[in-house]
């Protein structure tokens, strides 16, 4: 294989395992009361006080797509870094089916770890016989028994501390 080709597949991996992570680790927040949406700001929301009754820790996974994303990515790259084993057609072509193999099999690994985050489901009692279970990220812990402030916006509800 010509020298410059070869540092063309090298380029061309380097930038994949770049993208690869961007879009794995670029798509992810930590969902939790101290975390704005874009389109939130400015938003009027209505506020509810309740009272926190339970709480338990969770791990929120932020969906298929980015794993989907890591899959393929991986899979592409591990396509091309393999079919660069062996000398012949053949060995070519195995050296890339198990390249592909490998690498979507690591690149879907890499998005599940990378999009999973800790987070707290509060159960909140809003004193008018109604409970409300909610999730968000663990950046704020509110223990049983704390008022809270439960912000309800278009597209998320927020739980804080009263007063915070």
């Amino acid at each position: 294989m010509p020298k410059n080709m070869m540092k063309s597949f090298k380029t061309l991996g380097a930038a994949g395992a770049a993208g690869l992570t961007l879009v794995v680790t670029g798509c992810a927040g930590s969902y939790g009361a101290n975390e704005m949406q874009v389109g939130s700001v400015g938003e009027a929301a209505t506020v509810r006080e309740g009272m926190v009754v339970a709480v338990r820790p969770v791990q929120i996974e932020a969906g298929n797509n980015n794993r989907v994303i890591g899959t393929v990515l991986g899979a592409a790259l591990g396509g091309l870094a393999g079919s660069q084993v062996g000398g012949g057609d053949a060995e070519n072509a195995a050296g890339a089916v198990i390249g592909a193999t490998a690498g979507g099999v690591l690149g879907n690994e890499v998005a599940k770890g990378t999009n999973r985050r800790p987070g707290y489901a509060y159960t909140i009692d809003f004193g008018d016989g109604q409970l409300k279970e909610i999730t968000q990220g663990a950046d704020v812990y509110i223990e049983p028994g704390r008022r809270v402030f439960v912000t309800f916006y278009t597209d998320r509800v927020r739980v804080a501390p009263a007063g915070y």
